[in-house]
């Protein structure tokens, strides 16, 4: 899948986000994304990880029970942990995330929810420079409330100078309406 931004700079460039799946073995998800970075000299061995997070706003969804009020909840899900460790390779930095998904029930009819999440690159600024949604599926075992996945991303950072991994930022956070963004701040401080 091809992803066209605006260039703003050469750092900013997005080339493709495309998500593989694997049965058995969770997502794999493989970022290509930001062109080179400026060699500005110094060892090319080294280099450094782009760190990984949520955001607090976008790390629960709620999904309200149709024609219940504003509280009832029916179901949910959150971004439990999002853990990153990274590689140099040939043409870059490579990151390796792995994301703990909770989902929550309010009653057993509730046998599956499917929940849209996104991960986005960010640059030192804040700037999302690229992002691409992805849906997480939860499948309750018999009568149990609660259940946790684990989703496996990959991202690839092909930059000229990988010193200069630790200049971005991976984002991973659930895809909210503003109204659910509300909901989360009302609900969740």
């Amino acid at each position: 899948m091809e992803i066209n931004t605006e260039h703003r700079t050469k750092e900013e460039a997005i080339r493709r986000i495309t998500r593989t799946v694997r049965r058995g073995g969770g997502v794999v998800l493989l970022l290509t994304g930001l062109a080179a970075c400026s060699n500005f000299g110094g060892n090319q061995d080294t280099f450094t990880c782009p760190s990984a997070t949520t955001v607090p706003d976008l790390q629960t969804l709620a999904r309200l029970t149709p024609g219940g009020g504003a509280d009832d909840v029916q179901s949910a899900g959150r971004i439990a942990a999002v853990n990153a460790t990274c590689d140099k390779e040939k043409a870059g930095v490579a990151s390796y995330l792995s994301i703990d998904f909770a989902f929550l029930r309010t009653g057993p009819t509730v046998k599956h929810i499917d929940l849209p999440y996104f991960v986005a690159i960010a640059d030192s600024a804040g700037n999302i420079l690229g992002k691409q949604q992805f849906t997480v599926a939860a499948d309750f075992p018999g009568e149990a409330a609660t259940m946790r996945t684990t989703e496996k991303v990959t991202a690839h950072l092909p930059l000229t100078n990988p010193q200069l991994g630790n200049v971005y930022t991976i984002v991973v956070g659930f895809q909210l309406s503003k109204n659910e963004i509300d909901f989360n701040r009302a609900h969740l401080q």
